[in-house]
């Protein structure tokens, strides 16, 4: 056999081994093919940016941080506030709500408080039921805290809060106006969370999302009720601003600062500073106030329709945030 016939002979040889990486290929490409188009379908998801979801860890983390200061301040202070032995004792309050609503339910819905279902029509409320409201809201806001949130444990930090705030309604204590903000935003986180649907897969196995932290992550939160937020901060705000236009005369004259931070309830670390700060500084910081309270704060309801409308509602939202943590 000479060498060109068997060259030939080793090509008839070949096609076989050939026919089996084209094979290969076209199967490596229709494997390759399929990925794309899964990629693209996630291209069409909302981005990290435009889920909300950092908005959402945030907000119920500090909701839960504020709930803690207030069960622990409702622990330490009422007793000698509201209780037994206290200033004004609150217990006779609550008798007489019993009294003038035989029904649990009409009394609930007029003034909230978990003591209409579980104490007995002749029990009154003690000083250790008052401690075991205000303990149990400390224990369920360090679960929201460290990031343990469902909208049961949400209304319950609420039912607990509003059954402290009913309770004072027969003192003095407690109309300041942040316990309604708070319970207001409290209200507002439960809609934040995952409500209790039902949604049916692996063969129609029941899985329930929303009772507590669901094992596929977190939801998108909704944007109605990130939109009821932006109105919360804004009617806030809003009203702050007003009311010292209307209060006095010395928020128009521009001259409040020259004692405020003197007399403050709860002065900022800040307000030593502020107070001796030049006279002309403490006008123009009055024009500040009301810059922030009255013009900026209509910054977050810009929508975010571009990327320079979305920094515009951010740094509204930053300079209200600031504003707050300085006074």
């Amino acid at each position: 056999m000479t060498l060109r016939k068997r060259r030939n002979h080793h090509r008839d040889d070949v096609p076989h081994d050939r026919d089996a990486p084209e094979k290969s290929t076209k199967d490596d490409d229709t494997k390759v093919y399929q990925p794309s188009q899964k990629v693209t379908s996630i291209q069409h998801q909302k981005s990290p940016s435009q889920s909300f979801l950092v908005t959402k860890f945030a907000i119920l983390r500090l909701v839960g941080f504020v709930y803690f200061i207030a069960f622990y301040g409702a622990y330490r202070q009422n007793p000698g506030l509201m209780g037994s032995n206290g200033l004004l004792p609150a217990h006779s309050h609550f008798d007489r709500l019993r009294s003038q609503f035989q029904n649990p339910i009409r009394g609930f819905l007029t003034h909230p408080s978990i003591f209409w279902f579980i104490l007995d029509s002749s029990a009154s409320v003690e000083d250790w039921h008052m401690d075991a409201a205000a303990i149990a809201g400390m224990a369920l806001s360090s679960l929201v805290v460290l990031g343990l949130d469902s909208w049961l444990i949400m209304s319950l930090l609420w039912l607990l809060d509003f059954t402290i705030v009913t309770l004072a309604e027969g003192t003095s204590f407690y109309s300041y106006g942040w316990e309604s903000q708070l319970l207001e935003t409290g209200f507002l986180s439960i809609w934040l969370c995952d409500l209790p649907t039902q949604r049916w897969r692996d063969g129609n196995k029941p899985h329930f999302r929303g009772l507590f932290m669901d094992a596929e992550g977190p939801s998108p939160p909704s944007l109605a009720v990130l939109w009821l937020f932006r109105w919360l901060c804004a009617r806030i705000s809003i009203g702050a601003g007003l009311i010292k236009l209307r209060g006095g005369s010395c928020w128009k004259n521009k001259t409040c600062l020259y004692y405020h931070f003197e007399t403050q309830p709860i002065p900022s670390p800040m307000s030593f500073i502020f107070h001796f700060l030049p006279k002309s500084v403490l006008r123009r910081a009055v024009d500040l106030d009301f810059f922030v309270q009255l013009y900026s704060i209509w910054l977050v309801f810009l929508p975010g329709v571009n990327e320079i409308m979305t920094n515009l509602r951010r740094m509204g939202g930053f300079i209200q945030a600031g504003f707050m943590i300085n006074i």
